[in-house]
């Protein structure tokens, strides 16, 4: 009925070993993984953030959290338009920062024409940094609703979260591993105490309070006799 003749078109025929079906079936599945497919939901200000730290670390990826998206989305007003004969480029502004944007126009669709400023416009593409920086777009559509602006923003907040999280559990382990190589390759040196070059002052007595005198009263019965006495003795 063919059948023999259609397991051997996709590869398998009878009589084959199941190692030798897996070895031929290996690099087609590893290829298939090697590949990644990522689309990020970004704002202007995480792409500058992004060529900013791709200038300082002198790499050739762009990096958004560690990551290497293929593909980034983004939601912005139109500010301005320049129609050309091939191309489309505006000013975009998302509320976190202003950058050039091109789309080239493969083919006339209506839509296009309702690209004006201050529309928002959703676009994915990359971010290319000649001739100028700007955000090259593979696909642009008009925004609709309102709510499609807020649920980008939430997107935007939920996969940089997730990011970072995936960036720090990372990171966890090689500080970890550093830290313990750096104490068992190069351990501290303790540093001997140095002794105090001032000597210990004796404690001095405490100060003893003369006695208060008493206080004069008034003059007993005897006195005022002495005194007639002395008086009289002496006239």
């Amino acid at each position: 009925f063919g059948g023999s003749q259609l397991f051997a078109s996709q590869g398998i025929a009878f009589g084959d070993s199941p190692a030798k079906s897996a070895a031929a079936e290996t690099p087609s599945k590893r290829a298939r993984v090697d590949e990644k497919e990522s689309c990020l939901p970004v704002t202007i200000r995480a792409m500058e953030m992004a060529l900013s730290q791709r200038a300082s670390t002198g790499e050739d990826a762009l990096k958004f959290y560690g990551s290497e998206p293929s593909t980034l989305i983004l939601v912005a007003a139109v500010e301005s338009v320049v129609r050309q004969g091939a191309s489309l480029e505006m000013t975009l502004n998302d509320a976190t920062g202003r950058m050039k944007a091109r789309f080239f126009v493969t083919e006339a669709a209506a839509y296009l024409d309702r690209i004006v400023p201050g529309r928002y416009v959703s676009a994915f593409g990359s971010v290319r940094a000649a001739p100028v920086v700007h955000f090259a777009m593979n696909g642009v559509r008009i925004v609709e609703s309102a709510d499609e602006v807020s649920y980008h923003m939430i997107e935007v907040a939920h996969a940089a979260v997730r990011l970072r999280k995936d960036q720090n559990k990372a990171e966890v382990p090689k500080r970890a591993f550093e830290e313990a190589a750096e104490r068992f390759l190069t351990p501290e040196k303790l540093q001997p105490a140095v002794p105090s070059t001032a000597a210990a002052e004796p404690a001095k007595p405490a100060s003893v309070a003369p006695a208060a005198k008493p206080a004069a009263g008034p003059p007993g019965r005897g006195e005022p006799r002495a005194a007639l006495s002395g008086l009289m003795q002496g006239s």
